[in-house]
């Protein structure tokens, strides 16, 4: 019993400490301006709770009712009835907003509605930790969470009033859910788990990779077919009604933003958009962390009996961003829901390596120690070219030794010591961290 108290306290400790981490600062970077979009959602919100007809600012020629509006100088085009995005996200930011007096669009700030995503950010934490530890144990749900919730790319991108921010915990219950039940899902369960792919797709279009998601997993499960089809007229259900919404308030406008929607500049390039370029907001920055994340996604395909419910909606939702992502625009939102999957399938190889010796802690030296070694130590006190081999051979020497010599103790501990040395390394570059402007 005590060891399970223990256990509880110490993730407690995590989470209120990564809580306190990311207010640091939260209403200041990244700057507004950074990303136009988090107005977007507060408004669309506060015009519906208020007016009863959504409205926000979009640059679509297709809108025929709009005003100019100027916010401390910033300029908002402003339509109506707007259907850019759905509007369930819009909908808690602007819920947020209105308990702190914020009425009308002016009164809109940052330090408000920033509190929503925030709230949202320790929910995600808290399911990265339970799923990890229902299917990998303990220490993976452990490391998992420290990757989630240190890490500068996850941590700056989940501070912003975006969609993505309320998708993922949507995604992630749906899948811990899953996860609990999968061998005696009953009729209420599959209604659950159909409710929130449905409220996944009034959150963002993009919300069916949860239909999806759970759709494979339960055909390749061989679930009864009442039980699938349940999961299916549910979340249509829920589609329908957004159709409905669209109706209700113009249904060719709608039809119009949908298929302008869908003629975004796609191609190839997505792929090395995703894969090369890890984006806060707006801006690139190279976070070791991001690229291990990936690494951990292709390489558990190898395995993908053992990794299959992190792995189906990781490879199902990369796919779903290169044929829906523009090529022209830098986005660094739109990978927010794998975040969670790569910190868990990263905690879990990690884990793993240190049960059986192979090659991936010197992917997490490579990657995360390079990255940490540019970030943190070579704009202190700059780097000379035997400083830099000097800090290669401590990093990779004493693991490559401990893998010949077959010393599984040493070569655990080893891969622990890096792994909490980098963990640090996050806190200090998140806790530093400065938007560029």
């Amino acid at each position: 019993m005590f060891k399970i108290r223990a256990k509880i306290l110490v993730v407690a400790v995590i989470l209120s400490l990564g809580l306190g981490f990311i207010l640091h600062n939260y209403a200041k970077y990244p700057q507004r301006g950074a990303s136009a979009d988090e107005y977007t959602y507060s408004f669309l919100g506060l015009s519906l709770i208020k007016d009863g007809v959504p409205t926000s600012w979009s640059h679509f020629s297709a809108y025929k009712n709009k005003y100019s509006l100027t916010i401390n100088n910033a300029y908002f085009p402003v339509v109506y009835p707007y259907f850019d995005h759905p509007p369930l996200n819009g909908l808690l930011v602007a819920s947020v907003a209105l308990l702190n007096g914020e009425r009308e669009f002016y009164q809109i700030n940052l330090s408000t509605i920033r509190l929503a995503p925030i709230f949202l950010f320790m929910v995600t934490s808290t399911l990265v930790f339970l799923i990890g530890k229902k299917l990998y144990g303990y220490k993976t749900g452990l490391w998992a969470l420290l990757i989630n919730i240190t890490t500068t790319i996850i941590v700056m991108n989940a501070r912003v009033a975006f969609a993505e921010n309320l998708l993922t915990p949507l995604f992630l219950l749906a899948l811990y859910l899953y996860i609990l039940f999968k061998d005696k899902l009953r009729v209420p369960i599959v209604l659950l788990l159909g409710t929130l792919s449905g409220l996944a797709i009034w959150t963002k279009e993009l919300g069916v990779i949860v239909f999806i998601s759970l759709l494979y997993l339960f055909i390749e499960r061989k679930q009864s077919l009442r039980l699938t089809l349940l999961l299916v007229s549910t979340t249509l259900l829920f589609g329908f009604g957004y159709v409905l919404y669209g109706a209700y308030f113009d249904w060719g406008l709608f039809k119009e933003i949908i298929f302008i929607q869908s003629t975004r500049n796609i191609g190839p390039d997505n792929l090395l958009i995703l894969l090369f370029k890890p984006i806060i907001v707006n801006k690139e920055y190279y976070d070791g962390w991001y690229f291990l994340g990936l690494l951990s996604i292709f390489t558990a395909l190898i395995k993908y009996t053992k990794h299959k419910i992190i792995i189906v909606p990781a490879m199902t939702y990369f796919l779903l961003l290169i044929v829906s992502a523009s090529q022209d625009i830098i986005s660094g939102w739109y990978m927010i829901p794998l975040f969670p999957l790569m910190s868990i399938l990263t905690a879990a190889l990690l884990v793993e390596s240190q049960r059986k010796f192979n090659w991936y802690p010197l992917a997490m030296l490579l990657f995360v120690g390079l990255s940490q070694m540019k970030l943190i130590f070579e704009p202190n006190f700059g780097l000379a070219p035997s400083q830099f081999r000097l800090f290669m051979v401590i990093m990779f020497l004493p693991v490559i030794g401990a893998m010949m010599l077959q010393n599984k103790r040493v070569y655990s501990y080893l891969v622990s010591i890096w792994f909490y040395l980098f963990i640090l390394g996050n806190v200090y570059l998140t806790y530093n961290y400065v938007h560029p402007a």
